[in-house]
């Protein structure tokens, strides 16, 4: 029988947490990225901490005698990344207090601007009265791996988790399997939009979700979320070998493409284009052709111009590349949508 606890976790002052900052696993497996915080918001945060407010509980997972012989960690932090990232920030002097800021205990005080360095200098009582904020965090100590992905996902639900985030927290072999499709070197080097939001896990789920809609039925499937759910949840575990063929389908496909194209390529700026060109890269190899990046950079002008052209000789213009256009600016997950693009490329390349 699983099991899952929860205590307070004593004497967890920042100065604390921060000397034990390499014992600790920031970026577990079900975590969101961090990096999302505006600078405002993490001044706010530091602003709450000197100013005695309460600020949201944070949740540790506490590895066991095992795991911490196996990771060399104490813990994972499952809720609270980002209030713990900033503090070590503003510690590490990566950001200062904002311009407005107000030390409630003393209005005589001038704090605004500082760094922690510059506190530690100018006042030093209220660096130690900050390095002995006591963090609300709560230790959980579990199990099943399962139950903490699930406590991730409960505990965000009153945040706008995107989908590729909560499908993250799902756990099970296929999601595994994401995450490793998604450090492929494409994605790491070629595609132009970033990882923040786990946008990389989102495309690479798409691919994996096209070759196993393939394998299953022999068509496509709309790559909308709640067909990416349901793939997840039904290859959570038990089904490794199917996982595992579809994936080396997936990875060779990938292979090609990032033999193509250019670093941080702007023809892959959009998330919308990366199944598209999957599939042509598939129809191109059965077809025996070789795709280019000169041709898909040439296609690309086609459109462009047949756009002008539209606009001053509506009549005059390429309906199929007009539709192409309008195509990738709508419904982009739709399989009508990816079967109708892609069906342009092919004879236009």
């Amino acid at each position: 029988m699983s099991y899952i606890e929860t205590n307070p976790v004593q004497h967890a002052t920042i100065l604390r947490i921060y000397s034990e900052k390499d014992q600790i696993v920031s970026d577990p497996e079900y975590q969101r990225n961090g990096g999302v915080w505006t600078p405002e918001k993490k001044q706010l945060l530091i602003d709450s901490i000197l100013n005695n407010y309460d600020i949201p509980k944070i949740y540790f997972h506490q590895y066991d005698r095992v795991e911490k012989q196996q990771s060399g960690k104490s813990y994972a932090i499952i809720d609270g990344k980002q209030r713990v990232e900033t503090i070590w920030s503003f510690i590490e002097g990566r950001f200062c207090l904002s311009n407005d800021f107000e030390y409630q205990d003393d209005n005589n005080i001038r704090l605004a601007g500082l760094s922690y360095d510059d506190i530690s200098k100018e006042y030093p009582k209220i660096k130690i009265k900050f390095d002995s904020f006591v963090l609300p965090i709560i230790g959980v100590q579990t199990d099943d791996l399962d139950l903490i992905e699930d406590m991730f996902s409960r505990l965000n639900e009153a945040v706008p988790l995107n989908s590729a985030e909560k499908r993250n927290a799902f756990g099970g072999d296929m999601v595994n399997e994401i995450r490793n499709i998604s450090r492929h070197p494409f994605f790491s080097t070629r595609v132009k939009f970033s990882n923040n939001r786990y946008q990389h896990y989102e495309s690479a789920g798409r691919l994996l979700l096209v070759e196993v809609s393939l394998e299953e039925s022999e068509k496509l499937f709309d790559t909308k979320k709640v067909y990416l759910d349901s793939m997840v949840r039904k290859y959570k575990s038990g089904q490794m070998d199917f996982i595992n063929r579809v994936s080396l389908v997936v990875t060779h496909y990938l292979d090609e493409m990032n033999n193509c194209f250019s670093l941080s390529d702007n023809l892959l700026r959009a998330q919308g284009n990366i199944v598209v060109y999957y599939l042509l890269f598939k129809w191109a190899e059965e077809n025996h052709i070789t795709i280019t990046r000169s041709r898909l950079l040439a296609f690309t002008e086609l459109v462009k111009e047949n756009r002008e052209i539209a606009e001053v000789n509506y009549e005059g213009a390429d309906f199929d590349l007009l539709e192409y256009d309008r195509l990738t600016q709508q419904g982009t997950n739709d399989a009508s949508n990816i079967r109708e693009r892609l069906r342009v490329l092919t004879e236009n390349i």
